[in-house]
């Protein structure tokens, strides 16, 4: 993954990024009681990556607003949007995962998952991060998100999630067929890919709401 030079389309993408990602912070559902039930609606994990997509992009407009920013903020920026890359769909995971398996005991699956899924491909993409070494950075990567989008598909259609199945289906065209689409008509990846996390909060906003009004209705019936 390359990325383009400070330029005014990417800083107004991550500018639409921090905006739609408000909307998502919005949309979120609080807990909520149904028929006498207290059913729990939070979705802490949503909230952590949310709030880290709006960080996320307020310092992308920081950094590609600056004319000459400084090799720290570019550091910075790198390192942010290499765990833009790695987190979103691991969060999402493990949140529907709560929702639909209530347990005390998958404690440390989830914590499993999480290390192999995040930290591993963030650790290698930092020590990979020469522009030389690269494509070892995205090899993990893409590892990652294959497994990911197993544990997506399986949850969604275990639980009848479509919303989740269509994110499965987006998510997948825009790790692997965007960075052929930004090559070949010469269009940053940074901005398609700013624009892809956008896409993907909206469907993670409905798969999250779907995942609820699916408990709601098992405690109604």
């Amino acid at each position: 993954m390359t990325f383009s030079q400070s330029s005014i389309p990417t800083c107004l993408a991550h500018l639409i990024l921090a905006g739609v990602t408000g909307w998502s912070l919005k949309q979120i559902p609080t807990n909520t009681s149904i028929t006498g039930n207290n059913i729990d609606t939070s979705s802490p994990f949503m909230s952590i990556l949310f709030v880290f997509l709006l960080l996320h992009s307020l310092l992308g407009i920081f950094r590609h607003s600056h004319p000459e920013p400084h090799k720290n903020l570019r550091k910075l920026y790198e390192l942010s949007v290499l765990l833009a890359v790695v987190l979103p769909v691991p969060l999402l995971n493990v949140q529907l995962y709560y929702k639909y398996y209530l347990s005390d005991a998958v404690h440390l699956l989830v914590n499993g998952y999480l290390l192999g899924t995040v930290f591993v491909p963030f650790l290698i993409g930092f020590i990979y991060s020469e522009l030389s070494r690269r494509h070892i950075s995205d090899r993990a990567t893409s590892v990652a998100a294959v497994i990911n989008l197993i544990v997506l598909l399986w949850l969604s259609l275990g639980n009848e999630n479509y919303w989740g199945v269509g994110l499965c289906v987006s998510y997948a065209m825009k790790h692997f067929a965007l960075p052929q689409l930004a090559n070949r008509y010469s269009v940053p990846f940074i901005d398609l890919y700013t624009y892809g996390l956008g896409f993907f909060e909206i469907f993670a906003v409905n798969v999250i709401i779907d995942a609820d009004l699916y408990r709601t209705e098992l405690v109604v019936q």
